[in-house]
């Protein structure tokens, strides 16, 4: 028979046991216990010959989830501790009229100073809001230096918890989305509103990183509208460099959209007859019945179906080499030739995403696909010789 020991310290409702498997507190009044040791949390519960025990959990744990039961074990008894200091305090109110009406006092108190400190914290942020929307999105014309001094300062009474925090950065990203749409309502920013935004971005506390995500969407939509129908207009283009301009835009991060609209401006000027390329600055042979009007590197790609791909399809290259254009046909030659006859075409398709152009043969289900620095161009150009060749309109 193995020995067995048990003993235990209290100090009023609290009590801590020392036995054999180990060191357990529980705490409670008499007749009701709540305790947490080895063998896990349990509750205790009984007077004069009827008891109660049951555990809310296992103290026994496999390796894996030894750290979370002991986490889980602290938190047990800060809320043991904790329910005891409650139960002493009221116990000790309930004693004295005079102590139950001092702490009931300073409960009040205490909420009223709370609720006072979470007002003052609502109507700080409402004048700030306020105050810029007075600055930025209804005034005529550039808040004044002293205006963006009171703004700077008003910052520094704003509360500087997380979860307010989180508020004033919403306040100002509605703020300066305000701005923009009130800027770009005629679809032209002046200088004014330039100078405007300017004082807006020095004095809202919002990201550079957000900021120019915000005004690359605002170009990008314009870009969208500008390009859908292949053609750019005087307007159009003087639109988009007005953005840049106005929203202060590096030209780096919107330097793909500006090659595809200079791009189109290009292929707009395009009209027959081509000037023919002299054979001595030809890339790769043709036949002497044939004049070439148009040479570039290209890729043969073939395309499949893909779910990892953004666009749902993926590419891969077939023939790398030189592309020429003639008055009768399109070869690209790198160790063998891929050739397209004009006669042959059904159509053509250009994919400005994907850089790419889709030629599709009378009488088969496979495009052709060219992968070329200026698809947009090249395309326009393949289109007019087709025409031309054809005897269709070339309009």
């Amino acid at each position: 028979m193995s020995l067995y020991l048990r003993k235990y310290f209290s100090s009023g409702p609290i009590r801590l046991n020392l036995s054999k498997s180990g060191l357990g507190l529980s705490g409670g009044i008499k007749g009701a216990r709540i305790g947490v040791g080895p063998k896990g949390t349990y509750v205790h519960a009984g007077r004069q010959g009827l008891y109660y025990r049951k555990h809310l959990s296992s103290g026994q744990r496999t390796q894996g989830q030894s750290t979370a039961a002991g986490k889980g074990s602290g938190k047990t008894i800060l809320i043991i501790i904790g329910v005891v200091i409650g139960f002493i305090f009221l116990k000790s109110l309930l004693k004295s009229p005079a102590n139950f009406v001092t702490g009931h006092s300073v409960a009040i108190g205490i909420t009223i100073i709370w609720w006072v400190i979470r007002f003052r914290r609502k109507n700080n942020m409402a004048a700030y809001k306020q105050s810029l929307d007075s600055a930025f999105v209804t005034a005529q014309s550039t808040p004044s230096d002293d205006m963006l001094t009171s703004l700077k300062q008003q910052q520094q009474t704003l509360p500087k918890a997380n979860k307010n925090k989180q508020t004033i950065d919403k306040i100002e990203a509605d703020v300066y989305q305000a701005i923009l749409d009130k800027v770009l309502d005629d679809g032209y920013i002046s200088k004014e509103e330039t100078e405007i935004i300017a004082a807006a971005e020095h004095t809202l506390r919002i990201s550079a990183a957000a900021r120019l995500m915000i005004k690359k969407e605002i170009f990008s939509a314009a870009y969208v509208e500008a390009i859908q129908d292949r053609k750019i207009t005087d307007d159009e283009f003087s639109k988009l460099n007005n953005l840049i301009e106005g929203l202060a835009i590096p030209q780096t991060e919107v330097q793909q959209e500006l090659n595809i609209v200079k791009e189109i401006i290009a292929s707009q000027t395009l009209s027959l007859p081509f000037d023919p390329i002299p054979p001595d600055k030809l890339l790769a042979p043709i036949s002497k019945n044939e004049v070439a009007f148009y040479q570039s590197s290209a890729q043969v790609l073939s395309k499949k179906k893909s779910k990892k791909s953004p666009t749902g399809y993926e590419y891969t290259v077939r023939r790398n080499g030189t592309m020429v254009v003639t008055n009768k046909r399109i070869f690209v030659m790198e160790n063998g030739t891929t050739t397209i006859r004009f006669s042959d075409i059904d159509d053509l398709d250009v994919d400005i995403d994907e850089g790419v152009i889709e030629i599709s043969k009378i009488g088969s289900g496979r495009p052709i696909i060219l992968k070329v620095d200026a698809p947009i161009y090249t395309g326009r150009t393949i289109d007019l010789l087709t025409k031309a060749a054809t005897g269709s309109n070339a309009a």
